[in-house]
């Protein structure tokens, strides 16, 4: 009985730590390839600038929540009347 216990916490343990489940080898091979790397490095600049519009749009939304209901609600009706020409 604590054999099955030990082996199903080590499945649940395999499948949580780092989200790799029983794929882990295969991902930290693709991980460990050149191209990947390549890959990673030209993200970085971008996935950088994307972090910081987002951390300023949760800024704005904070201090300005009415705002962002009025412009969520102007988007909506801009996109509901450009349909509405169309059919």
């Amino acid at each position: 009985m604590i054999a099955a216990r030990n082996t199903a916490f080590s499945e649940k343990k395999d499948l949580h730590v780092g989200g790799l489940g029983a794929n882990a080898q295969a991902r930290r091979a693709t991980m460990a390839d050149p191209k990947f790397r390549e890959a990673d490095e030209a993200s970085r600049p971008f996935l950088k600038k994307a972090r910081q519009a987002v951390e300023n749009a949760n800024y704005v939304l904070r201090d300005n929540p009415w705002g962002a209901v009025g412009l969520v609600a102007a988007l909506g009706l801009t996109v509901g009347y450009l349909l509405s020409r169309r059919s």
